[in-house]
């Protein structure tokens, strides 16, 4: 038998045993083309009898809830992307460098391209997260007892915590080697729009379900944020109408629309959720 199968490579990575995976190929291999029967609602009904009939009701301890959510974890991790930890890991450290070779003596923190830079990598990421095309199993997920938000919910916040980690990594990485560069308004000038972009393009992700349309939206955001800090408001006479979103003042208008986006994110990604229950 080949090592080299990607069929059994999966398999070892789902199920964490290289046994486990050889004795499950054979049937893996038939599954194409296995013609499943129609089912009817009598034997619908029937499968949901004996399985409701055969249900063990365990006691649930604070424990065990533990154990599931780190077990939720561990699998969206694995589901997640593997190019987007590269992608992200490896264009934030290539912003800390750039930073460091561009950065002049008392230079502004508004200026410095890891501002620009970590914002838009974790949004581009983001927006890779939601979708039937990039989750094959997303309908086997949506079957299973955990709610969709849940799980959504969770690549949510290990995608955007990776990007946090890197972020406060390098800020501190800045902040030591360049002393004219203060750690928290640092992490003050790219956490804000990093949230709000973040926010945004998941948002788009899960209203148009394609993530080439949520990254063309968070990228015309962050154009625009650019073009107000780098092109002077009077010589484009559209930007005068817009507030200046790099001022502090801005600041927490843009975390209260980075909630809000969130949590109207959160409400659409249970629309298969609430589909299943009216047709059940």
């Amino acid at each position: 038998m080949s090592h080299d199968d990607p069929l059994r490579a999966k398999l070892i990575e789902d199920t964490g045993s290289p046994e486990e995976a050889d004795r499950l190929l054979a049937v893996a291999r038939r599954l194409p083309d296995w013609s499943a029967p129609t089912p009817t609602a009598r034997s619908t009904a029937q499968l949901i009898a004996t399985l409701q009939a055969a249900q063990v009701q365990s006691p649930v301890t604070r424990h065990s809830k533990l154990l599931q959510l780190g077990l939720l974890i561990r699998s969206q991790a694995r589901v997640i992307q593997p190019e987007i930890w590269l992608a992200t890991a490896l264009v934030m450290t290539l912003g800390v460098f750039v930073t460091l070779a561009t950065a002049q003596p008392h230079v502004t923190i508004e200026s410095l391209p890891f501002v620009y830079i970590a914002p838009i990598v974790a949004a581009i990421g983001l927006a890779f997260l939601y979708g039937p095309g990039l989750d094959p199993a997303s309908e086997i997920e949506v079957a299973t007892p955990t709610s969709p938000r849940l799980v959504f919910l969770i690549r949510l916040m290990l995608v955007f915590g990776f990007n946090l980690g890197l972020g406060l990594i390098g800020t501190v990485f800045l902040a030591v080697v360049h002393t004219d560069f203060s750690v928290w308004p640092l992490i003050d000038s790219w956490l804000t729009p990093m949230a709000c972009l973040s926010a945004l393009t998941v948002m788009c992700s899960v209203l148009f379900v394609d993530p080439l349309i949520s990254t063309a939206a968070g990228s015309l955001a962050w154009g625009i944020f650019v073009s107000q800090q780098f092109i002077e408001r009077t010589a484009v006479p559209w930007l005068t109408y817009l507030p200046n979103l790099a001022s502090a003042e801005a600041r927490p208008f843009l975390y209260g629309l980075a909630l809000t986006l969130s949590v109207v994110a959160l409400w659409l990604s249970g629309r298969e959720e609430r589909w299943l229950r009216r047709q059940v």
